[in-house]
């Protein structure tokens, strides 16, 4: 039987580069890289660690090493042991948005939050269980109606 449930669009998932020429039976602290370039773990949750075909648990078997880019056992591993590690996601920092760089139809909805327009230009009904919100100055374009009934909040900031 195939997946049931909602779709798996995307996702960070990499594969961490084998560490395992490292093992030594001393060395506890590993750089972690894919691809070989350095990756920043945000939490050591985001680490599924195989040593040997054992699943290493975060914060027991292993720690932060020196960086929030490597990895430090609490045991150091065998020179005879194997590695596969896979990064679950990673850290992201979208910044600060240059000006006008963001267009209207991205603030449509976001999470209940809707775009604010500064003319209502169509019949709008609110149901006795909604509250709307809308930034002024806001008006009812001529021969168009705005029902607020009873229950309902409609507040003009």
């Amino acid at each position: 039987m195939g997946y049931i449930g909602p779709g798996l669009a995307f996702g960070a998932f990499e594969k961490l580069d084998d560490i395992s020429s490292g093992f030594n039976g001393s060395n506890t602290d590993f750089s972690l890289q894919v691809g070989g370039s350095s990756v920043e773990m945000a939490s050591l949750n985001q680490c599924i660690i195989s040593i040997s075909g054992v699943i290493q648990e975060p914060n027991s078997a292993f720690t932060f090493g020196s960086t929030r880019s490597s990895i430090a056992f609490t045991a150091p591993p065998a020179a005879s042991d194997t590695f596969f590690g896979i990064l679950l996601g990673n850290s992201f920092d979208a910044g600060t948005p240059a000006d006008a760089s963001i267009s209207y139809d991205k603030l449509t909805t976001i999470n209940g939050v809707y775009r604010n327009v500064q003319t209502l230009t169509q019949n709008l009904t609110l149901a006795a269980s909604d509250n709307a919100l809308v930034a002024g100055p806001y008006t009812v374009q001529s021969g168009k109606t705005l029902t607020v009934p009873s229950g309902a909040t409609f507040v003009i900031v």
